[in-house]
């Protein structure tokens, strides 16, 4: 998307809202870019559109043919400090359902961990 010009995202940004619209009834209020792609004309154009743009901060790498026990290394590498970490990790790799994901919700219980959606965490600085 950041090869892409305004016009374009926003028709690409509508195409999905749209679909979206007919599938739940409702407009999303977030958006994790494409290949987390934030150049050019994309993240002036989501704030047009009035969308908050997700990214992440670790990236389990499934993505990447790492293992499960490699992505399991990224997140005890970020620690359980700080507020919070936002995953990138795909459900459409069997070992990202399967084996990653129940031990990062283990994990983050062992670690007195919150989990929580994306807009809850983001509340707090909707209020500017």
């Amino acid at each position: 998307m950041g090869s892409m010009s305004a016009a374009q995202i926003t028709s690409e940004m509508q195409k999905v809202e749209q679909a979206l619209v007919n599938i739940i009834g409702i407009k999303p209020a977030y958006m994790r870019p494409p290949y987390l792609d934030t150049g050019g004309q994309f993240l002036p154009t989501m704030r047009s559109l009035g969308y908050r743009v997700i990214t992440d901060d670790v990236d389990a790498g499934d993505w990447n043919n790492q293992t499960p026990q490699q992505s399991e290394q990224q997140f005890q590498r970020a620690g359980a400090s700080g507020n919070g970490h936002i995953p990138l990790m795909h459900e459409t790799y069997t070992g990202t359902v399967h084996t990653l994901t129940p031990w990062l919700i283990n994990w983050a219980k062992t670690n007195n961990l919150k989990i929580v959606t994306v807009g809850t965490y983001l509340t707090p600085y909707l209020i500017c």
